[in-house]
């Protein structure tokens, strides 16, 4: 595979997320840009920022406190009030880690991370295809969640706004009712779209590194089969797999400073929203709550779909990572020289330490188990809940 091949596929990766970023004004420019192009584009930024996100935030906020004791409303703002703080956290991150993207994007694209025969064009090949499928996939789910949202409520009962959240206008007219209705429909929109942008974005990430460890296993089992099976040949290739190895670590590590703390405030708030949920449609038991039944239903399917993704990618680069050791052993080791033998051990000593992408907090890590810790989590707080309350 030649290096513009490589490079057409691996845009795919980042490509399409990149748009929704731009369009946010979150990418930083180039500088060649003039001054006054710059100008315009901070105070784009900014309009997004106060007008659509933070406003949206404080309208949240602002009926979170004035219903602090009323549990309905409260649940009611709070499964729209989390999701808003997690793409916050999201927002704010790309902004200020624009480097890391660009350091993380050129790093990819570099020769070391080419395939380099026909197997390993059949591996990268299986990424870019996953990569495709899951960000498609997410972004029908998310986009069919926001409409069920938000035209549900239209659709059934058009006096009241699909989203529980503080009005600075009354809604008394069908004029500044659509108003508020569009304003709501955009806001939702940008945090759907932020959402499907960084969660694709982070699975694609974690998508490539699984495969570049793919391409390392396979280099490792058939060390000496490509390039024959001289000693020095067999030395060379050993130390070659110990670099790629390093490089890996190197964009994991530059991936994992990227979407760590994100990630580790979308899965704190996630637990709050799937509580909230269960909450909210244990009491939807009259038909003509039908269309708040589907809202909730909707979104909280599209939240686990959401946490099983942001924990599932993770998981399998450290279960692939694991098995690295496996296939230096599944090698033709035997017939080698003692020197490489005994540097053979000492690499798979190297290898045995899995890795792994920890959150904010250093202990714990974004796994299947984490998603199935969630889960129970939600529950138990959510049968804790109506325990309170019956």
């Amino acid at each position: 595979m030649n290096s513009r091949e490589h490079r057409e596929l691996l845009e795919t990766f980042y490509k399409k997320q990149s748009w929704v970023f731009r369009i946010l004004a979150l990418w930083k420019l180039p500088d060649t840009c003039s001054k006054r192009f710059t100008m315009l584009h901070k105070i784009y930024f900014y309009f997004i920022l106060i007008f659509w996100v933070l406003s949206f935030d404080a309208s949240c906020l602002i009926q979170f406190i004035a219903n602090i004791t009323d549990l309905n409303e409260v649940i009611k703002v709070f499964f729209i009030f989390a999701t808003s703080l997690a793409v916050f956290a999201k927002f704010s991150t790309i902004k200020l880690k624009n480097h890391l993207y660009a350091e993380l994007v050129e790093t990819i694209h570099g020769h070391k991370y080419r395939p380099v025969n026909t197997r390993e064009v059949k591996i990268f090949l299986q990424t870019h295809r996953l990569c495709r499928r899951v960000r498609n996939f997410y972004l029908v789910i998310s986009l069919c969640a926001l409409n069920v949202v938000m035209l549900t409520q239209y659709i059934f009962d058009n006096s009241e706004l699909p989203l529980s959240l503080y009005n600075p206008i009354n809604i008394d007219t069908k004029l500044r009712y659509r108003l508020m209705y569009l304003y709501q429909y955009i806001a939702v929109s940008i945090c759907c779209y932020m959402n499907i942008a960084f969660d694709s974005l982070s699975a694609s990430f974690m998508i490539h590194i699984k495969g570049q460890l793919d391409i390392l296993c396979d280099r490792l089992e058939n060390l000496g089969l490509d390039y024959g099976s001289d000693d020095h040949e067999i030395t060379w290739q050993l130390k070659d797999c110990v670099r790629y190895y390093a490089d890996i670590l190197h964009i994991t590590r530059i991936a994992e400073n990227l979407i760590s703390f994100p990630i580790s405030i979308q899965i704190a708030c996630s637990v709050l929203v799937l509580v909230a949920n269960f909450y909210a449609m244990s009491f939807l038991s009259d038909p003509g709550d039908y269309a708040n039944f589907m809202k909730f239903l909707i979104y909280q399917l599209c939240m686990l779909s959401q946490i099983y993704i942001l924990c599932y990618f993770p998981s399998e680069v450290t279960t692939k990572s694991q098995e690295v050791p496996y296939y230096l052993y599944c090698s033709n080791w035997v017939d080698w020289n003692r020197f490489n033998r005994k540097l053979t051990l000492l690499i798979m000593t190297r290898f045995d330490i899995p890795i792994r992408i920890r959150s904010i907090n250093p202990t714990y890590t974004f796994n299947l188990a984490a998603f199935t810790s969630i889960v129970n989590s939600s529950y138990s707080y959510f049968a804790l809940l109506k325990r309170i309350n019956s």
